[in-house]
């Protein structure tokens, strides 16, 4: 059963499909604008079969567009709807006497809806090497049959339309064409004059108005050699030709053309002249024109200008002049000879001869050519010239004024047609620079083994991350050398993990990709796990930049650290048991020494009350010993619990100088509790407390008697804020800000301290701090005292209120 819809028309083989749509393309006729030729044959053939409609119908991919359409108001339908696809399929004429009555279009929308097509006959518009285009088509709304006279008519019409194509596209190519040769004509670097086959001038180029001073308005319609030539000079060119010719030739155009009429086109040098009366020097060809049957339309004359070439030369030689070495032409001739037809005045300079007398040929320099390398000169200057290849080559000259000189020589080989080879080429002095390339070398070979000595691993990349440089020890630890890998794969391929040595690194957390973006990163601590290893290391990266200060890749050193971690582990586990092996027996110790300091047990002899105080506080300083002991081992290992809550900030503040202003008066200073923002802090109340007891007490013991300890905190841009604690002691010491929140740092380490502590408050408030999300730092000038501040996340109050 027929589909009920229209019946697709029939798709053609590929191959010759894409070939007949470049036949379309290549008459430039599709979307071009409405044209009465073409109406006249649509016209015609509606008259002649008698049809309401009448088209000329191109097909393309995927639609059929009317050039000419008569009957009907749209420009073009789908392809796949169309009756042209498939007229266009056969070779004659396609005819469809009823649609309806057709299954193959019984069902088409143009048959079913306007524009109610009963009648179809198409004849293809068939082009000279066989491709269809479309179709000279009629349509009637109803049934009928073509007779044979009409069906003869429909296709010499389709030829005529086809003929029509064809000459519109032979006079697009030939507008073209004269376009292309006008632009050629204009643009010419010589002076171009054409002229009719009777030698009077039809026109010139630009270049020969400016060359002689004349419009073409001026010149055209006048014949050339009277225009132009000097007539005593075409005279003597006349006389010369007819003695060669053996027949005379008139002192006009037929000077010029004679050799052309002989077979042979000749170049020779003219003085023309001026409009201004000036004589012109200008070498002078000229070319016949002939058209597409080979009858004779006219003539070119070229001119190039000699005074202009003259110039050049002019400017070449002050330019020579200037360039540091020798600019030289040499020729090498097949018999062996050789000569130098040109050559600058750096000559003297670069081999210490004259012009004079390298006259004779190659033989003067090949004398001053060092011995030892003579054989190889020659040898790459006969290779040159075989191959034709560029020729550069350095070596030593013997110079007769500056001793042993470093030359490098570059030249280009040109074969010439009578079998020598021209060389146009510079000798330059280079005995600097080859002497800064031997220190350069010296320094790169110094460099490279000072890297491959190192204990340390380094490792370098370009501005696009490739690999350029591991040395020994970063093969040794990585196990591998540079390799051209995308940075992508450097965690996995060299084994980057963090430092618990467990959690692999990311590209972007790499040191060495951080600095190729621009960063400076310093004691990056991470881990290379390579066979089951961990390797333990600081890496230290930086951006490297070149000369013109453009960033040319990065740099990173790696310094192995394992070896101090494994002690810093069992030092760890040692202080961790050693204290609390000590802190129950110290517990009842203290306790005990409490109770009877208190009396508790009864009245203490006088004799014995200092002793026995001066045990009890050391008790105690042992106890905060210990439990700073516990907490910073608990910090290390990850063990220390944090309750964090968003609370307000200033109540923090004021119970933290409640706290500590009793130890403060038992050194006679004093807390003052500056501003404080309204805003929230995510923090663990008591670590948070921990941490300005530190501070304040800190501050207490370092600050003269009568001086005023200042708290305050201050918001630090949108997000952040800043409690600092200032103080008016001695300050920080330069060579203590380094490590002042290591463990156990002390500014005075000597057994005769004036102050007491652990040297591990800092570095405890370092990590505590660190554990909720802030930072911690510190301010100082050595004798003005000492500002320790830290930073924290904070919101506004206000946004949390109900």
């Amino acid at each position: 059963m027929d589909s009920p819809k229209a019946m697709r028309a029939p798709s053609p083989p590929p191959t010759r499909e894409l070939s007949r749509l470049a036949a379309l393309l290549r008459y430039e006729i599709l979307d071009t604008p409405d044209d009465s030729a073409f109406d006249d044959f649509t016209q015609l053939a509606s008259y002649i079969c008698d049809t309401p409609i009448a088209l000329i119908s191109l097909v393309d991919d995927r639609r059929q567009w009317f050039k000419s359409r008569l009957g009907l108001n749209v420009s073009e339908t789908p392809r796949e709807i169309s009756f042209c696809t498939h007229a266009i399929e056969g070779q004659g004429i396609f005819e469809v006497t009823d649609a309806q009555q057709d299954r193959r279009f019984c069902n088409n929308p143009l048959v079913t809806s306007d524009p109610g097509i009963r009648f179809y006959a198409g004849a293809p518009l068939t082009t000279p090497d066989g491709y269809n285009l479309g179709t000279l088509c009629v349509i009637d709304r109803q049934p009928r049959q073509l007779s044979d006279a009409q069906r003869e008519a429909l296709v010499r019409l389709s030829r005529q339309i086809m003929r029509l194509f064809e000459q519109r596209l032979q006079a697009h190519r030939y507008a073209e064409q004269a376009a292309l040769q006008q632009a050629l004509l204009n643009s010419a670097a010589s002076a171009m004059l054409v002229t009719t086959a009777e030698g009077c001038i039809s026109g010139i180029n630009p270049t020969a108005e400016r060359l002689f001073g004349y419009t073409e308005q001026m010149l055209v319609g006048h014949p050339l050699t009277s225009a132009l030539f000097p007539l005593e000079t075409l005279a003597r060119r006349a006389a010369i030709l007819s003695n060669e010719l053996g027949t005379a030739i008139e002192p006009g155009f037929a000077v010029l053309i004679a050799p052309l009429l002989e077979g042979r086109r000749e170049m020779r040098e003219w003085r023309l002249l001026h409009r201004n009366g000036d004589s012109v020097p200008v070498l002078l060809n000229v070319s016949a024109i002939h058209d597409e049957r080979e009858l004779l339309r006219g003539y070119i004359v070229s001119a190039y200008d000699l005074a202009h070439q003259e110039h050049l030369q002019l400017r070449l030689q002050q330019i020579a002049a200037q360039v540091p070495g020798m600019l030289f032409q040499f020729c090498w001739r097949p018999d062996g000879n050789s000569s130098f037809p040109y050559l600058s005045e750096g000559v003297e300079d670069i081999y210490g001869l004259s012009a004079a007398e390298m006259a004779p040929g190659i033989g003067p320099i090949y004398s001053m050519v060092h011995p030892g390398d003579r054989v190889r000169v020659l040898a790459s200057i006969r290779h040159a010239a075989t191959t034709l290849t560029p020729w550069h080559f350095e070596h030593r000259i013997d110079h007769p004024r500056k001793g042993l000189i470093w030359v490098e020589a570059r030249a280009t080989p040109m074969r010439q047609a009578d079998g020598s080879v021209l060389w146009h080429g510079l000798v330059t002095d280079i005995t600097e620079r080859k002497a800064e390339q031997l220190e350069l070398d010296k320094q790169q070979e110094i460099n490279r083994r000072l890297l491959e000595a190192l204990s340390e691993a380094v490792i370098a990349c370009d501005a696009e991350g490739n690999l350029t440089l591991f040395n020994n020890t970063a093969r040794l630890w990585h196990g591998l050398d540079a390799q051209q890998l995308a940075p992508e794969q450097w965690p996995l391929i060299y084994h980057l993990f963090h430092a618990d040595g467990v959690t692999p690194m990311s590209l972007e957390e790499v040191p060495l990709m951080r600095a190729l973006h621009g960063e400076h990163i310093r004691n990056v601590e991470m881990t290379i796990v390579t066979h089951g290893t961990t390797r333990h290391v600081l890496a230290n990266a930086d951006p490297m930049f070149g000369s013109n200060g453009q960033q040319n890749g990065a740099v990173v050193v790696l310094h192995d650290i394992t070896e101090r971690k494994q002690i810093e582990i069992l030092q760890r586990d040692f202080v961790s048991t050693v204290s609390h092996e000590l802190r129950t027996p110290l517990t009842s110790i203290t306790a005990s020494l409490g109770l009877i300091c208190g009396q508790v047990m009864g009245e203490v002899p006088e004799h014995l009350q200092e002793l026995l105080d001066i045990a009890h506080q050391n008790s105690k300083r042992l106890s905060v010993l210990i439990d700073d002991l516990l907490d910073i081992d608990k910090l290390y290992a990850g063990k220390m619990r944090f309750e964090l809550e968003l609370q307000p900030l200033q109540p923090l503040l004021e119970q933290a100088l409640r706290s500590n202003q009793g130890y403060a008066d038992s050194y006679a200073v004093t807390i003052e509790l500056g501003a404080c923002p309204a805003v929230l802090i995510n923090v663990d109340t008591m670590r948070l407390e921990q941490v300005l007891s530190n501070l304040l007490s800190n501050a207490s013991k370092f600050s003269p008697a009568g001086q005023t300890i200042e708290l305050w905190s201050e918001a630090v841009g949108d997000c952040r804020v800043r409690v600092s604690v200032r103080d008016k002691g001695p300050g920080i010491t330069e060579a203590f800000r380094e490590r002042i929140f290591s463990k156990f740092a002390q500014a005075d380490s000597s057994d005769t301290r004036q102050q007491g502590g652990t040297g591990l408050g800092l570095a405890i408030s370092k990590e505590l701090i660190e554990h909720m999300d802030g930072q911690i730092g510190f301010d100082s000038t050595p004798g003005e005292g000492a500002c320790f501040w830290f930073e924290l996340p904070c919101e506004p109050a206000e946004e949390l209120q109900p």
